[in-house]
């Protein structure tokens, strides 16, 4: 974090950023509509929400800085516009203003609340905005949290932190942003990355691969060429066995954080590489890798989604 200045300092790049920044156009968001298969699954007006909202924070659908969810059918079908707490960082950088942020948790359970305080060049003080966990969570009909919010609290709450304080202290640059998906109370239907509206009519290079893996519990994760596959097949997954059956004690070590930490990791590469998954691969790699009870097992969901990646370039 660079220094706090104590008194407002001068706009030297905000507006030579602001001026510099394109422009995104509408027919670049029909494109996009149209790519991806939405252009048939929305209605007139659906598209035409998103088109606007895009336009109006100037946000860029095929720089993942804004996407749609479509999930459920007939009566509960609901469609909802989405952006990441990057782009509010981004966004918030891009002014000339920011002057340094940081965001911490305290306390644990229902106690637990997400801090994040943010510097901007032009106030005195900086702004600090508190999020408890028990007004922020998301929930089901029957009480219990929803699926993100079950499996990554601290990342979930950590994130409307973030998104609400630089709204908070951006208002005019960020007001009018899309939310970040774990401010939504179906966020457990609306994924955490771009689904593919329709699958029969919008193929990815690893579609295929994904069917595959969807029925398979123990995918060969190893990047490294066999000249031999069908011989050297069996042994690998020998070593896999003798692995989960005697891990070393470095690996077993996995503290919350860490799981977090390597979580964070496999959807970071969803997000960079959002056309290389199908919204069904996504999910069952990221069940596999919350089952996993060990470093080593998320290390090899790691692993295995940068071989996706890698088949798909």
């Amino acid at each position: 974090m660079s220094n706090i200045a104590p008194f407002s300092t001068p706009e030297n790049g905000a507006q030579t950023a602001q001026a510099s920044e394109q422009k995104i156009q509408k027919e670049t968001i029909l494109e996009y509509l149209k790519a991806y298969g939405f252009a048939q699954t929305l209605s007139e007006a659906e598209q035409n929400q998103f088109v606007q909202t895009a336009l109006a924070g100037n946000l860029d659908p095929f720089k993942r800085e804004i996407y749609i969810a479509v999930y459920g059918e007939g009566e509960y079908r609901k469609v909802s516009i989405l952006t990441g707490y990057q782009v509010y960082l981004k966004r918030a950088e891009r002014t000339g203003k920011l002057d340094g942020w940081r965001a911490w948790l305290e306390g644990d359970g229902p106690q637990m609340k997400a801090v994040v305080e943010i510097f901007r060049k032009d106030w005195h003080y900086s702004f600090t905005h508190e999020v408890y966990w028990e007004e922020a969570v998301q929930k089901k009909k029957d009480g219990n949290p929803t699926q993100f919010w079950a499996k990554q609290p601290r990342f979930q709450l950590r994130k409307v932190a973030i998104a609400q304080g630089f709204r908070l202290a951006f208002p005019d640059e960020l007001g009018s942003f899309p939310y970040e998906t774990a401010e939504l109370p179906d966020n457990e239907a609306a994924p955490e990355t771009l689904p593919h509206a329709n699958p029969n009519s919008v193929k990815t290079s690893t579609q295929s691969l994904a069917e595959q893996a969807a029925s398979d519990d123990s995918p060969d994760v190893k990047a490294s060429p066999q000249k031999n596959p069908s011989k050297a097949a069996p042994k690998a997954k020998a070593n896999e066995a003798q692995q989960a059956q005697a891990p070393s004690a470095q690996d077993s070590e996995l503290d919350k954080e860490t799981r977090d930490r390597l979580i964070r990791k496999i959807e970071d590469l969803f997000d960079e590489h959002p056309k290389d998954f199908t919204q069904k691969h996504k999910e069952w790699i990221l069940n596999n890798a919350f089952k996993a009870t060990d470093r080593a097992g998320i290390g090899k969901m790691i692993a295995y989604t940068e071989k996706v990646i890698k088949k798909a370039a």
